[in-house]
């Protein structure tokens, strides 16, 4: 364990400082030239899948209240909209038709990528017997605002690193919907162990995992009038309160994990009694300790489908998020090529 000037101590099983003093890749360290050529060699037929969601689905918002679905607005010139407009007002004579527009969204409403800096915690890194906010490597977001209140996102931890470096590696898919089914289910180290050795997944270090629950295919199927509700407690999720499989998801040398819910593991609103720590285990534990990055509401089912029938689990995942500088998630197009 390196020292570094941002913590004198790290949280137990975190990885701080093992890519360096000032990394803010985490686990995706792991996917470097070997793992990439690996997942070359998963492409066998040439077929790709668009793992995204439309990016207003879900067309209620159930799911996470405070983020909303994307508004899309036509570009202005002169007070007048730029949308199947005539240039000829601006250049007499030319022939052409522009349309140009911009969106207000919340990057992680839908398919997205959760930034590092998605998550902090109140640890106590400099020893002074005082928890103070801190995610990944040390680093914290920190208040998000200039000296003048204006707000200008994540000082570090934000999408940008990910973003540059881009995400391109083997994905493994594990599908808990097809043993499990629609039901809710938590799943723990055992449950996700059997499925694993059902489907013959071969899980390898630098690896991005693909956990197939169903629920954003039946997010997709629900139109704006029905009542989405029932997205609340459908489909499996991962047991983040199961300390083996916390073990095992560092264990395994994972880059990242992408879930097609929403939030991966189950979202707790309370702690048990008299208990302190995190509402979200296994978001501390990828997000903080280990500097994973988290997918939410990728849509899986079509290519679990395929994958089923092929008799295979691994394939070339290519996923960068957008290259937005400060923002702590991102939506993503994720492309599986098989």
């Amino acid at each position: 364990m390196a020292t570094n000037p941002r913590w004198t101590h790290r949280p137990e099983g975190s990885n701080w400082g093992d890519f360096g003093p000032d990394d803010q890749l985490g686990r995706l360290n792991l996917i470097g030239p070997a793992q990439v050529l690996a997942a070359v060699r998963e492409v066998r037929e040439g077929l790709t899948f668009s793992l995204s969601l439309p990016l207003d689905v879900p067309r209620a918002g159930v799911l996470n209240p405070r983020r909303r679905p994307p508004v899309l607005h036509p570009s202005e010139k002169d007070g007048q909209r730029v949308f199947n407009r005539p240039m000829a007002g601006d250049t007499p004579g030319a022939t052409d038709v522009i349309s140009d527009d911009h969106v207000t969204l919340s990057p992680q409403y839908s398919t997205q990528w959760d930034a590092l800096g998605h998550v902090n915690c109140l640890f106590d890194a400099d020893g002074d017997g005082h928890a103070e906010t801190v995610g990944y490597n040390g680093f914290s977001v920190g208040t998000g605002s200039a000296a003048d209140g204006t707000f200008i996102g994540a000082q570090a931890l934000s999408v940008a690193p990910m973003a540059a470096r881009g995400i391109q590696g083997r994905g493994t898919l594990v599908d808990l919907h097809r043993h499990f089914g629609p039901a809710r289910r938590a799943v723990g180290y055992d449950d996700l162990m059997r499925v694993i050795e059902a489907d013959g997944a071969d899980v390898r270090r630098g690896d991005i995992l693909c956990v197939h629950t169903g629920l954003a295919d039946m997010a997709l199927q629900l139109s704006a009038a029905d009542d989405h509700a029932g997205l609340r407690n459908a489909c499996a999720v991962l047991d983040g309160t199961d300390a083996r499989l916390l073990r095992w998801i560092d264990d395994a040398g994972i880059a990242a994990i992408a879930a097609d819910n929403h939030a991966v593991e189950e979202r707790r609103h309370a702690l048990p009694p008299g208990t302190t720590g995190p509402l979200l285990p296994l978001h501390e534990l990828c997000l903080v300790k280990l500097g994973m990055p988290l997918g939410e509401m990728w849509h899986l089912t079509p290519l679990a489908a395929w994958l089923h029938q092929a008799g295979r689990a691994s394939f070339l995942l290519t996923a960068p998020p957008m290259h937005l500088p400060r923002a702590v998630g991102s939506p993503a197009n994720p492309i599986a090529t098989v």
